[in-house]
């Protein structure tokens, strides 16, 4: 089962929860990404979170990660939250953003 929502704190989620090997558990996925993906496999993402591999179901496995994608975006700095703006406005490619971002700091 798959999830895309966003933006969150600029950047867009997606999440993915499976059933975890043979016990009646569930694990979870989620992927912080630059754009609006089309699915979680497809993501163009800036990093990747584990949700664990306890959850007693879909949902919860789903909400869990959800939190957790959440709260690591909110710990960005201000900043990334401009780059993920940025790169979701104009499409620019993320090593061409570094630079000018980098630049445009360190002469102001």
């Amino acid at each position: 089962m798959e999830r895309i929502w966003g933006p969150v704190n600029g950047f867009y989620l997606a999440a993915y929860a499976a059933p975890a090997g043979e016990a009646d558990c569930y694990c979870s996925y989620a992927k912080v990404c630059w754009t609006k993906p089309e699915s979680y496999w497809d993501a163009d993402c800036a990093f990747k979170i584990f949700g664990g591999e306890d959850h007693r179901s879909l949902e919860g496995a789903l909400s869990a990660v959800a939190l957790d994608a959440r709260n690591e975006t909110s710990y960005l700095p201000r900043h990334a939250r401009s780059l993920a703006e940025q790169r979701q406005k104009h499409h620019i490619p993320i090593p061409r953003l570094f630079v000018t971002s980098f630049w445009r700091h360190r002469w102001a």
